[in-house]
């Protein structure tokens, strides 16, 4: 059973479009014959068209031959640009989530969905980025519908292959690893301490946690009585070391 056959089992609204409910964006724009309801104000935050796509990111998500450089290039780009918009966005609200897609279909290339915590958040980051510029193109920002990128994936991607590749309607979220969305997520907190959401809240009991454990790992501390006694003992190692010593005599004088 395919992703979208799933998606349409038990679907009886005949009004809705239901991709734009659940992806945010239809490949039909505007000729669609649902409606495509856009809410005033959500969590999620979709600007479409963000991340540039180098012709390597564009050969590996088209499902075309590719090499080992090849998709370096394109995971190094898409890491640097996810930590650079990432913290931007961050400058709005905390920040629980955000995906950045690998589709190449005209109406989901490059899009960028970013979930706060706080719809007031989003709301200050739509109308933050209104009239901002990013690699030379305007900054298209609106409130979306979705709500779970998890519902909203590919499954057939994410777990095996897609046999649509990256013309599929289903999000294909590109791969940023977990250690470096936890390196962005720190430097989020670290410069807004005033953020106190649960991602607030689990952050810094992570933090203790991992305080807890170099506590653990470090040896004792020595106290002072115990590092006088081993510096005097090194001076007397040395000294009995010196001592061993057998003096080389001095040159005689040429005559």
């Amino acid at each position: 059973m395919t992703a979208e056959q799933r998606f349409f089992m038990g679907d009886e609204d005949r009004v809705n479009c239901p991709f734009y409910f659940k992806i945010g964006s239809c490949r039909n724009g505007d000729r669609c014959n649902r409606v495509h309801t856009k809410p005033t104000s959500s969590q999620t935050v979709l600007i479409s068209h963000l991340y540039p796509n180098l012709p390597e990111s564009m050969t590996i998500a088209n499902d075309e031959d590719w090499d080992d450089d090849t998709y370096a290039m394109a995971q190094e780009h898409v890491e640097y640009f996810f930590q650079e918009v990432f913290l931007e966005l961050a400058k709005y609200g905390e920040i629980e989530d955000m995906v950045v897609l690998d589709n190449v279909s005209e109406h989901m290339v490059g899009n960028v969905y970013c979930k706060y915590y706080r719809e007031a958040d989003a709301a200050k980051a739509v109308a933050g980025l209104d009239n901002r510029f990013y690699g030379g193109q305007l900054i298209q920002a609106e409130h979306t519908p979705v709500t779970e990128f998890r519902e909203a994936r590919c499954r057939a991607f994410h777990e095996t292959r897609c046999a649509r590749g990256g013309l599929c309607n289903f999000m294909h979220v590109k791969h940023v690893p977990k250690a470096i969305k936890r390196k962005i997520v720190r430097e989020m907190y670290d410069a807004h301490p005033e953020f106190t959401g649960p991602g607030a809240r689990y952050h810094a009991e992570r933090e203790r946690s991992r305080s807890r454990e170099r506590k653990d790992t470090q040896p004792a501390r020595q106290t002072d009585e115990e590092r006088r006694k081993m510096i005097a003992q090194w001076n007397l190692e040395r000294a009995n070391s010196l001592k061993a010593q057998v003096p080389i005599p001095a040159p005689r004088p040429l005559e």
